[in-house]
């Protein structure tokens, strides 16, 4: 039977490092700005002889999780919270956190791109666009960096952090388009715990209509629709974007949402951690359902073992 095993390494004004913590649940969405971590501590921690828990918030942290002492890099963020009451909770969030406190910068452009907007913004953090790359006019009207891109996730940009070779790395765009070779397959018997939450669905029995609408620089504005004229709406806004240039970018926001294939989540266990993006396999009873991308990743470690609930979004391969 595997033995599970934990290291959670905080710093600030002193260094600690945990080898035993009571749970720790970790939750990263392609459709959310943050991702967050929360650990909880058993109830008899002690700090050397420190009267209160000597953490605070903007501490760096470090969760690691594994099986038998092999330990894999599961979260990389900064304290937000500390509980007070038993037994204490620690909240953390991932390098948005840092960008929730960088004032934006203020500034107004004829015609920009979303790559230049974001490095003008003097993020430090490797920035990764893929997509549609196009704003048109577009002012910074934000009081920070994070909330600028909340403004931008309500025109269809998702941004989102992923830990890449020992670093973070911003993803911004609309869609994300990555190699579509599969990181793990999943089959059930194996390594799929449930699959209760996986459903099938068709493109053509989705439906869908978007709704695009572009802020012209004379405050006109350009509307557009693709679609199904009675399907569930969703609403795009964007700025200084031409017709031709808005209906290609509602008609990219169907291709996201409207595809064959498997949709909702399974979980599996914790042996080799999945991360946004990532592609993975499903096999369901001995037949290939095919390649996902992966949308959210919710980890949890604890008495009930190590889990990852899994779910899916594109179907790319």
């Amino acid at each position: 039977m595997f033995r599970l095993c934990a290291n959670v390494e905080i710093k600030g004004d002193r260094s600690w490092s945990l080898n035993f913590v009571t749970a720790v649940t970790i939750t990263r969405d392609t459709e959310k700005l943050t991702a967050e971590a929360q650990i909880t501590l058993p109830k008899k921690m002690k700090w050397d002889g420190a009267a209160e828990i000597p953490v605070k918030r903007g501490d760096t942290v470090k969760i690691s999780l594994g099986y038998d002492d092999d330990l894999q890099t599961a979260f990389v963020g900064y304290v937000r919270d500390v509980g007070f009451k038993t037994p204490i909770t620690i909240t953390c969030e991932d390098d948005m956190f840092m960008l929730k406190q960088m004032p934006a910068v203020k500034k107004a452009y004829r015609s920009v791109t979303l790559e230049t907007l974001l490095k003008e913004q003097g993020i430090k953090q490797r920035i990764n666009v893929m997509g549609e790359q196009s704003l048109g006019a577009y002012r910074v009207t934000a009081e920070t960096v994070a909330s600028l891109l909340g403004k931008l996730s309500e025109q269809g940009i998702r941004s989102f952090f992923r830990y890449e070779d020992g670093e973070p790395v911003l993803y911004c765009g609309v869609l994300f388009e990555r190699d579509n070779s599969p990181a793990q397959v999943f089959k059930t018997g194996l390594n799929i715990i449930s699959d209760q939450n996986l459903k099938q669905q068709k493109a053509e029995n989705m439906r869908l209509k978007v709704k695009a609408v572009s802020l012209m620089p004379d405050n006109k504005k350009i509307k557009v629709e693709v679609g199904d004229s009675d399907g569930e709406l969703r609403t795009l806004h964007t700025y200084n974007k031409k017709e031709s240039e808005l209906k290609a970018w509602a008609q990219q926001e169907v291709k996201r949402l409207k595809r064959d294939g498997l949709t909702g989540s399974f979980s599996t266990f914790g042996f080799k951690l999945v991360d946004p993006l990532d592609a993975v396999g499903i096999v369901i009873d001995g037949n290939k359902m095919g390649v996902y991308q992966v949308k959210k990743v919710i980890v949890k470690y604890g008495d009930g073992g190590f889990r990852q609930e899994i779910t899916i979004g594109l179907r790319v391969a």
